[in-house]
């Protein structure tokens, strides 16, 4: 019996996720000429508390297009929505990918919207001063998990053709818990950079890191 035909991933649905992927990039050139060079660059408990160019503005889109379009391009590599055990029920590999991707465009282009939205406020025209330097060191964990999400949504790239049924699921699985990875990096990243502040960026990267890694313990259990 022939096996059945890979299916590819639908042109509308690529389409959507690669103008999505790119809506950070376009929101951020149309409102380029409107913003200051010094804007608010961190919102903490008491306002604005780091100014920053807004050159900075540019990683959203990159790292957003670089993730997204990641998954998007692990998904039109899939076979199909090939179906993976998840507690009680299953998740389809491609689903899974797809709605990662877009969840991951949508994290870019939210906080970039907020972030222009901010920075083209009274407020932050009237208090600019000079910038401070982002520490990056608030970035690890987050990019972490990107790097990470991203090796693992396109691990079954290289899947043996003859690879056992179980082996093959496996993969599945990991490609799976990449694209979750990568909305939690995507997420903590949004947070860490521009809201969260002193010890609330290690506690919401370890609440964030501790369910995305749940999910992936609970997915993966079988195979570890």
């Amino acid at each position: 019996m022939d096996e059945p035909t890979a299916k590819p991933l639908s042109p509308v649905v690529t389409v959507v996720c690669l103008l999505l992927a790119l809506s950070p990039a376009i929101a951020l050139a149309v409102s380029w000429g409107m913003l200051p060079y010094v804007i608010p660059a961190h919102w903490g408990a008491e306002g604005i508390d780091r100014w920053g160019s807004k050159v900075e503005m540019v990683a959203v889109p990159a790292v957003t297009f670089l993730a997204s379009g990641g998954l998007l391009f692990g998904a039109r590599r899939a076979t199909g929505d090939e179906r993976v055990s998840f507690l009680n029920g299953s998740l389809g590999e491609r689903t899974v990918m797809v709605v990662s991707s877009i969840c991951v465009s949508l994290v870019g282009l939210v906080s970039l919207i907020c972030w222009i939205t901010g920075a083209l406020a009274p407020e932050a025209a009237d208090g600019a001063i000079k910038t401070a330097t982002l520490s990056w060191q608030v970035l690890g964990v987050p990019a972490i998990f990107l790097v990470a999400g991203i090796l693992l949504a396109l691990r079954s790239l290289n899947m043996p053709e003859d690879a056992e049924m179980l082996l093959e699921e496996q993969y599945h699985a990991q490609r799976i818990a990449g694209a979750i990875m990568v909305v939690a990096g995507a997420v903590m990243a949004v947070l860490s950079a521009l809201v969260l502040s002193g010890t609330m960026i290690q506690v919401g990267q370890a609440a964030i890191a501790a369910v995305a890694m749940v999910f992936v313990f609970v997915l993966l259990k079988r195979w570890l």
